[in-house]
């Protein structure tokens, strides 16, 4: 079944800005949200410089998110199906959209995901 990423990650969103706009308390330096997630936290100071880039796991830096509200609606415009996800189904969507899957692009089919188990590496030899 064949589906849009891109109407998936806007419920990724929703659901990441619910979590991290959850009340909080501070602990130390750091910030708690009180439903147990993490916010962010600024964890460098102004003087401090920046490393430079690394080069993303197989070369180039998967971002599947859609930016402008216009992009946004169109996907849900086109959306025939309509899924329910567990945070754990979520949470990869989200990870695919963001790129912390790179090069993935999408759900492993069949041959990809058995590359994986048998291989620890991808069809085409980049380890995963």
């Amino acid at each position: 079944m064949k589906f849009s990423l891109a109407v998936l990650s806007v419920a990724a969103t929703a659901s990441a800005f619910t979590a991290f706009n959850a009340p909080s308390r501070s602990i130390g330096a750091s910030r708690v949200a009180t439903s147990g997630v993490f916010a962010p936290v600024a964890v460098r100071n102004v003087e401090t410089q920046l490393a430079a880039k690394q080069t993303p796991h197989g070369g180039s830096l998967v971002d599947l998110i859609l930016k402008s509200d216009e992009e946004k609606e169109a996907a849900v415009a086109a959306c025939t199906k309509e899924l329910q996800l567990s945070p754990r189904q979520l949470c990869d969507v989200e990870l695919i959209m963001n790129g912390g899957f790179s090069p993935i692009t999408g759900f492993m089919d069949q041959s990809t995901y058995e590359s994986v188990v048998e291989n620890v590496a991808l069809p085409d030899g980049l380890i995963f």
